[in-house]
């Protein structure tokens, strides 16, 4: 059991005490340190659970862009790394992070968003987190946009693309509203660290 944490004055490292033993961890610098409350147990799966969502019709056929999101929900600790490739690709696409909201776990969101040419090639959302099973980056496969329109206006019926129109839309609104949430957050944040009073002096002068 954790009993105390001791900072050296002159650098940046600290000392940390355990109750079995007298053991001691020194840590450097830059190593943060999670603490789990005794009430609390992760013996069950602590890795990131993604949830997957395709660009909408409607943003497709107005914007000539395509929006891939990705939430990742129900992960612990807090640390992780989400980013974009073409599959088969080396480069890293340039996408937009939302914030990490603690959730009793923590959940993330991610979105790519592409020119409509670019919805011809399959893309790719790679999660990096220390409890990936294996300790390997899982990769999530969002299939060709242009390839699946394709096939929806072969073989489905009006009824079927009606549902997968308001399908796509609820997604839409779901990432807008994600996101929406997490910028509140981040305003509301920002104003309560303004508003926290300047230290006062004393009114004495030497």
């Amino acid at each position: 059991m954790l009993v105390g944490i001791a900072a050296y004055p002159d650098r940046d490292s600290a000392i940390v005490h355990f109750q079995d033993d007298d053991v001691r961890t020194i840590f450097g610098q830059g190593t943060k340190v999670i603490v789990i409350p005794p009430d609390r147990s992760f013996d069950t799966d602590i890795s990131p659970k993604p949830t997957i969502f395709f660009p909408s019709i409607a943003e497709i056929k107005l914007h000539k862009t395509g929006t891939y999101l990705c939430l990742v929900e129900n992960f612990f600790p807090e640390v992780i790394k989400i980013h974009w490739k073409e599959k088969n690709g080396q480069m890293i696409l340039k996408s937009q992070q939302g914030d990490t909201v603690k959730t009793g776990t923590f959940m993330k969101f991610s979105w790519l968003t592409v020119a409509k040419k670019s919805m011809a090639e399959e893309q790719q959302c790679i999660i990096t987190h220390e409890n990936n099973k294996e300790g390997i980056n899982k990769e999530i496969l969002y299939r060709s946009m242009i390839k699946e329109l394709t096939a929806i206006n072969s073989t489905k019926t009006d009824d079927d693309i009606l549902q997968l129109q308001l399908k796509t839309t609820s997604a839409y609104y779901t990432y807008l509203l994600l996101f929406l949430k997490s910028l509140m957050y981040s305003i509301i944040t920002a104003f309560c660290l303004f508003r926290r009073p300047a230290p006062c002096g004393n009114g004495k002068s030497s």
